[in-house]
């Protein structure tokens, strides 16, 4: 108690030393930062590459936009602060104001169980909501991820919206009970954005065009609803070939949205952040996006509607990034000071949120110290070294290793600091160990950066010897993801093999668990310990079940 009294006097003390920043800046002051942004932003891109669009705005006014590098490589084109660019998630918080002005109009409610205006979507035994769409507390499983498993996802093939809205309503399960835990999926941005145009009765991208671009003058936005419309002075997307790699091309083939797909300026978008911090144009509106989610366990997350409402270096936070193809986006706005900060990239490097939080720095820094942690605790080093190994995530199935090193613990290469026996701050988390009889920690629980309760299991490295291998052998295939894949066992090797060109190899982990290129596979076995199903994870699609093909 005494250590959380004084951090809190900390915490306290450290808020305090923050009312000087709680004010506006005078615009020569943000001016002057934007620009030694900008220089330091530019000159680090080596020409010729792509580049970005910068524009800051304080007290509602734009009083700075800039854009560095080409917009058009073929025809060394430069970008400009006029050029557009695509939004990647930061479009989110605009298909949440949608729903919200249906709210308004007495049209739905944003707690309204989805299946009221979908009703073809499974019952999935617990109500799942609008507003679960909006926080991530769905348990829907990423569109992206599960078209991926057929060895055609995002980018290797054209994807409509109605094929998008498909693949999710296929899914007869949820990764869990809606409301209990916060995991980012696009899939509840496509369902809100259905919802839209089922409840208005107009297209998405007309009704957000008429109901917000027009009344705020953001006459440069648009939605890609066609991906192969002409839009005038657009910057084509790229991606670059390893660190130092050549450019490529890299645009967005989908004619998807509501999760992404805004066309915009920096300009824009500074009009739609001088409108939320105004307050003036619809003030219920700003209080609905900018309502944090809340889980079951009455647990207040940072995401709200479309939107991120957090601290940075102690300042109220509220923002979103996006990428989409070679496109990468960041949108900021501090409230306390009136001061908003847009950038649009259309080129994979330099990254679009560093490039915010140098703007942000340089025009309110330097920024006080923030509250130490709690002290770390002296623990000899052979019981740290007792927690060395892999372990097993319980509701993903990934693995992380704790290592030790130069007389420390770090778990998945972050640090671990003791603060009490048996209990870590990692990462700013704080994780609490329990032990078996002889004194070896067999597990660790906390609660994670996105709300939910995590814990982690002891596990052993599984070495399998063929034989055990020949137990996965054979076809596999889902229904939910419509995928088939051969899992091929070649003496103690083992992949997986999918049309026209997957060959995945496997690495074993623990046991009955394989990790390759981004996936977890695993499977469940009966009670006579045959195996009944193999499963698949990934980061936005924690668990798709596949069965063995009938022959």
């Amino acid at each position: 108690m005494k250590t959380r009294f004084l951090f809190c006097m900390a915490a306290s003390l450290f808020a305090a030393s923050y009312a000087v920043l709680a004010q506006v800046p005078d615009r020569s002051r943000v001016v002057a930062g934007a620009e030694r942004a900008f220089e330091k932003a530019s000159k680090t891109n080596a020409m010729p590459a792509p580049g970005c669009a910068i524009g800051v705005s304080v007290n509602g006014e734009s009083v700075f936009e800039k854009a560095f590098g080409l917009a058009e490589m073929e025809h060394n084109i430069p970008n400009t602060p006029q050029t557009i660019f695509e939004s990647g998630s930061v479009a989110k918080q605009f298909t949440a104001a949608a729903l919200v002005l249906l709210q308004q109009e007495g049209k739905l409610s944003i707690d309204d169980p989805v299946r009221k205006y979908i009703p073809e979507l499974p019952d999935y035994g617990s109500p799942l909501t609008i507003r679960h769409l909006l926080n991530h507390t769905a348990g829907l499983r990423d569109w992206g991820a599960v078209m991926s498993l057929t060895g055609a996802g995002r980018g290797d093939r054209v994807i409509s919206q109605a094929l998008a809205v498909d693949v999710i309503l296929r899914q007869k399960y949820v990764d869990f009970k809606p409301g209990s835990e916060y995991s980012y999926t696009n899939s509840g941005y496509q369902l809100a954005a259905e919802i839209v145009e089922r409840v208005s009765k107009q297209k998405f991208p007309a009704f957000v065009g008429e109901r917000i671009f027009k009344p705020l003058g953001m006459t440069n936005s648009s939605t890609r609803d066609n991906y192969q419309r002409i839009v005038p002075g657009r910057a084509q997307a790229y991606s670059r070939q390893g660190a130092n790699g050549s450019w490529e091309l890299n645009m967005p083939f989908m004619n998807v949205y509501g999760n992404g797909g805004m066309l915009t300026t920096v300009g824009d978008w500074l009009k739609w952040n001088a409108m939320l911090d105004d307050r003036t144009w619809n003030p219920s509106l700003v209080d609905a996006l900018e309502t944090q989610g809340v889980l079951n366990d009455g647990y207040k997350i940072q995401y709200a509607l479309g939107l991120t409402v957090g601290k940075y270096k102690g300042l109220r936070d509220v923002s979103h990034g996006g990428s989409t193809a070679g496109y990468q986006t960041f949108l900021a706005r501090y409230p306390d000071q009136k001061l908003s900060v847009a950038v649009l990239c259309n080129g994979t490097s330099p990254n679009a949120g560093g490039i915010a939080a140098s703007v942000t720095d340089e025009i309110l820094g330097p920024f006080p110290e923030g509250p130490k942690p709690p002290a770390a605790i002296s623990v000899p080093e052979e019981q740290l070294k007792k927690f060395v190994g892999i372990w097993r995530n319980d509701k993903t199935h990934l693995p992380a290793r704790i290592t030790f090193e130069n007389g420390a613990l770090r778990f998945a290469g972050q640090p671990m600091r003791p603060i009490a026996v048996g209990t870590f701050l990692i990462g700013g988390d704080e994780v609490k160990f329990t032990y078996d009889k002889d004194g070896r920690p067999i597990a660790g629980e906390g609660r994670g950066p996105s709300g939910g309760i995590m814990r982690f299991v002891a596990e052993r490295e599984w070495t399998p010897t063929a034989a055990e291998l020949k137990e996965f052998a054979g076809e596999w295939y889902s229904d939910e993801a419509q995928a088939k894949f051969t899992f091929t066992v070649d003496g103690t090797k083992a992949s997986i093999v999918q049309r026209p060109v997957l060959d995945l190899s496997l690495q074993p982990l623990y046991k009955d668990h394989f990790i390759g290129q981004g996936y977890v596979i695993w499977v469940t076995r009966d009670r006579n310990g045959k195996i009944e199903r193999l499963h698949v994870g990934a980061g936005r699609m924690r668990d798709m079940f596949f069965e063995r093909a009938k022959k």
